[in-house]
């Protein structure tokens, strides 16, 4: 437990990849979000965050009360172990 809170000697490196993307998406939304006033922007917020919500909740609701759907096994195949 001591050893996770004990300071790192070097940095931590990100991949490459993964700074590259984190790059191209502030380039995009830099260039979605640059000429919108603030209220622009907490209403943009305000969709984002009603939208994405409301996806969460239609998957838990669908995933939770949806019938089972139970589907017939086709015919058994046995295995010949013997060779």
């Amino acid at each position: 437990m001591k050893s996770i809170f004990k300071r790192r000697a070097e940095p931590f490196v990100y991949h490459e990849y993964y700074l590259l993307a984190q790059k191209k998406w502030a380039e995009k939304m830099k260039r979605f979000t640059d000429g919108l006033s603030k209220r622009e922007l907490i209403w943009v917020l305000l969709l984002f965050t009603v939208l994405t919500s409301g996806f969460l909740i239609y998957n838990l609701y669908s995933s939770f009360y949806k019938e089972a759907e139970v589907s017939t096994p086709s015919k058994i195949k046995t295995i010949n172990l013997k060779n």
